[in-house]
This record gives C-alpha cells, sequence and structure tokens, in this order.
C-alpha cells in the first residue's frame, strides 16, 4: 500500500511501527511529521535516540535505569535504605515517586514471572533481591508493589515465601478502588481487598 513512497521514508515507518502503543497510521503521520521538521529539530532527536544507550545504564544496587551507579536515589543519604519497595518496571518507580509518599528505596525486577512465556526467576533481578536482603546492610522492609495481575501476584507470592525465614517484613501495597469509582460497578475481588487494606480515616 505504501510501496510508492521512498525506502527511507518505508524504512522508517517500519522501525516506528514497532514501537508499543504505535500502529502503522500512526508511524506514517510521525514519519511524515519528522519529514516535515528542519534539520534543526530533527538532529537533536536523533542524537538523543543514538545517546540513550550510551548514557543510561543499570543501577547495580537497585536495577533502575540511571546515568551513573548508584542511581540518584540509592545515592541519596536522606532515603531510608532499609526499606525496599520492589516494582515491576521502571515506570513503576517514575509512579511511586510522584507521590513524594516513598522515602526508601527501589528494587526493579524487570518483568514478571511468566511461566507461559518462559519468563522464571532467572531472567528477572529476583535473585538480585534476595542477595540484597540477606547483605551486609540491614533490610527491615520489603514491600511488594507488583501489579495487581496473575503474573505480578505470582511474582510477589514467590519472593514472599523465599524471604519466610529472613528476618524482614515483607509487606504488600493495598489495593481497592480508585478515585472517582462507583462501588457498584466494581467486582467482588476489588472490594474485598479495599475492605482488607482499609485504613483509618
Amino acid at each position: 500500500m505504501i510501496n510508492f513512497l521512498p525506502r527511507s521514508i518505508r524504512n522508517l515507518i517500519d522501525e516506528l511501527a514497532r514501537l508499543p502503543g504505535i500502529g502503522p497510521k500512526s508511524a506514517q503521520r510521525l514519519a511524515m511529521h519528522l519529514l516535515r521538521q528542519p534539520d534543526s529539530k530533527l538532529q537533536p532527536l536523533g542524537k538523543a535516540v543514538l545517546g540513550l544507550k550510551e548514557n543510561v545504564q543499570f543501577c547495580q544496587e537497585c536495577w533502575n535505569i540511571a546515568e551513573l551507579s548508584p542511581c540518584p536515589i540509592c545515592d541519596n543519604e536522606a532515603r531510608d535504605k532499609g526499606m525496599i519497595c520492589v516494582v515491576e518496571d521502571v515506570l513503576d518507580v517514575v509512579a511511586l515517586e510522584k507521590t513524594g509518599e516513598f522515602k526508601g528505596v527501589y528494587h526493579v525486577l524487570h518483568g514478571a514471572l511468566s511461566p507461559v512465556d518462559g519468563v522464571g526467576p532467572d531472567q528477572l533481578k529476583v535473585l538480585a533481591l534476595f542477595e540484597r536482603v540477606r547483605g551486609e546492610r540491614p533490610i527491615k522492609e520489603v514491600i511488594l508493589a507488583t501489579n495487581p495481575s496473575l503474573e505480578g501476584e505470582a511474582t510477589a507470592l514467590y519472593i514472599q515465601k523465599h524471604l519466610l525465614n529472613d528476618e524482614v517484613q515483607v509487606t504488600r501495597i493495598a489495593r481497592g478502588l480508585p478515585v472517582g469509582g462507583d462501588l457498584e460497578y466494581a467486582d467482588s475481588v476489588t472490594l474485598s481487598r479495599a475492605l482488607k487494606g482499609r485504613g483509618d480515616f
């Protein structure tokens, strides 16, 4: 359908369409938008894309992304290093940091257990978490903030089971109703968890 377009444009459309959330139509619109931009606007974009891998690395403590290791969160002396919040993805750290509520440090698993997809503990940073908990620095609490999906629940359960014999408190983030949600539309599992996770008003 787009064979009449120059090969360089088709190649760009194909590459853009590989990105998550970008379909063929969106890829075409983005490619045409970029084509209309002056070089002065395209060059910074190109440099940013090329520099992505060169300037970004994983923090060797929490496995978050950063320009230096340890990352700014792990390197911050004001953070409570005895409290680790375990998340599936880097963007989960971004979401939690936006709240301004959590003052501890993180551990990014880079996914969740999914035997169907061939994702086991060895493919995640689970063993690094266990080493961290059992390391020299005393850890008082591990907060499991994995997603409330089947994979997220399985991952949380796996971690909880493997830390049973360690002198560390393992907690799970509360789950319940979103702000603006109606009780009548909530499923029974969500309502049950909302009741169990209730706190003082």
